[in-house]
């Protein structure tokens, strides 16, 4: 089931909290975060005499029944200090389904598309960047673009697959091809890269690469020579500057965590079917741009 959510705050470090709150959303059983609007600033709505908001929009895959994902949301939002006090009062975090795979629900806790939806032009602005088919007149209401989005970014994934996007095994790349290690270095040269601790270790002498600046997301690491480390998302975008080249090249998990706010993938694909333990994610929020074939693999870029 595919759904639409709505995040709005404006009260506190509203970016970090609608950030924190993407998170702990993407955390939840049987949800899975495909993708990620910028962050805007707007006017409340229903009572003006309060601060203005930031809101953004996401798109999530669920195996939960709506009401079960409207309590999972409702935790979400106690966790991070929401507090029912006025309706449509100053908060520290909102979170709505807007929409729900084309579904109607009525029901006494639950109303999809939101009853307001369409009133809303800090809801729809967000929602149809991330779902560009959504068919929508806006009213001309006050909406800025914000800064403090994930996507802001812009996060370019970097991977050598075979045909069925097959990563490596048992702990190892499963290609090693010199044209795409020199298109590898061409791409990533004089920028970041981002990595896990076991894509570190298939590095020559298991030390980061010369000419980049290294940033290495792990739990269990603590102090690298010539790289930065960090044990969490908050904190690799807290890192992360809007204004280099930030690539992320690996592993399996890596891009499994940063797929939703990647703007760009570059894929070399391997004209060949070899065994494999872990694959890169699905591409399916992404359109081929264009590609370009080399003797035995093909090199395709995405966007969104």
């Amino acid at each position: 089931m595919i759904c639409l959510l709505g995040l709005g705050a404006n009260l506190g470090e509203r970016e970090l909290t609608v950030r924190r709150a993407i998170e702990l959303i993407k955390n939840l059983p049987d949800v899975k975060l495909l993708r990620v609007s910028s962050f805007y600033e707007t006017e409340p709505w229903g009572v003006e005499n309060q601060p203005k908001f930031i809101n953004a929009a996401i798109k999530i895959s669920t195996d939960l029944e709506p009401v079960i994902l409207l309590d999972e949301l409702q935790t979400v939002e106690k966790i991070l200090g929401r507090v029912r006090l006025e309706h449509w009062g100053a908060r520290t975090i909102d979170i709505d389904i807007l929409l729900i795979d084309g579904r109607e629900i009525n029901s006494e806790r639950l109303t999809v598309p939101h009853k307001f939806l369409y009133e809303r032009d800090f809801a729809l602005v967000p929602l149809k960047e991330i779902y560009p088919t959504f068919e929508v007149k806006l009213h001309g209401d006050e909406i800025t673009r914000a800064t403090g989005s994930p996507i802001d970014f812009g996060l370019k994934l970097v991977a050598c697959v075979d045909k069925n996007f097959g990563l490596g095994l048992n702990g190892q790349l499963l290609f090693k091809i010199p044209e795409d290690m020199k298109n590898f270095r061409r791409l990533t040269l004089g920028n970041t890269i981002i990595y896990g601790r076991r894509t570190l270790e298939t590095f020559p002498n298991s030390k980061p690469l010369d000419g980049r600046r290294n940033i290495i997301l792990s739990k269990s690491l603590k102090n690298v020579d010539g790289a930065e480390v960090v044990d969490g998302i908050e904190k690799l975008f807290d890192t992360l500057s809007t204004t280099e080249n930030n690539f992320v090249i690996g592993g399996a998990e890596i891009f499994n965590e940063l797929i939703p706010y990647a703007t760009e993938i570059f894929l070399s694909v391997v004209n060949a079917e070899v065994s494999a333990d872990v694959f890169f994610p699905s591409v399916d929020e992404f359109i081929l741009r264009d590609t370009k074939t080399f003797n035995n693999f093909e090199l395709r870029r995405y966007t969104r």
